[in-house]
């Protein structure tokens, strides 16, 4: 068989083999880039989380201590630690570190305190998500003990 006729029949399949390999690649960087993003506002919710759940549980309910005297347990007042949520939330400026966040629910149980926040990361290439974006939830639970 002669090679110069077998090279002759090519007709560009090389070039549509690279121009597809090239768009599979670009598809991969796009969903890492994606998935990266998630994922680092998933780290930035945890510690938002954290700084909320650990502010409530210093809302000690005070009247409880002057009541039943210092145990080894802090009561917490479930006001209180919403108000210390809300404040924390306030102060850190959360809202400007991710997208639509938002406090979902502050759960109080006696000297534990659950926080869960939720948001909307800021993804790079999010036109290619077009239904919906993804929402990111963390949550966090502080413990208030006597030792």
């Amino acid at each position: 068989m002669n090679i110069t006729k077998f090279l002759a029949k090519d007709e560009g399949s090389i070039l549509l083999f690279g121009i597809g390999l090239s768009l599979a690649g670009l598809m991969i960087a796009t969903v890492s880039i994606n998935v990266a993003s998630i994922w680092v506002t998933r780290n930035v919710l945890d510690g938002i989380a954290d700084g909320a759940a650990l502010s409530a549980a210093q809302a000690i309910d005070a009247d409880s201590i002057y009541r039943d005297g210092l145990g080894t347990d802090l009561r917490l007042n479930e006001r209180l630690a919403r108000s210390k949520v809300n404040q924390f939330v306030l102060v850190a400026d959360v809202r400007s570190q991710v997208e639509e966040f938002a406090v979902r629910s502050i759960t109080v149980s006696g000297t534990s305190v659950t926080v869960t926040v939720q948001a909307k990361p800021r993804t790079a290439f999010g036109y290619l998500m077009p239904i919906s974006k993804p929402l990111v939830v963390s949550a966090a639970k502080a413990v208030n003990k006597v030792r």
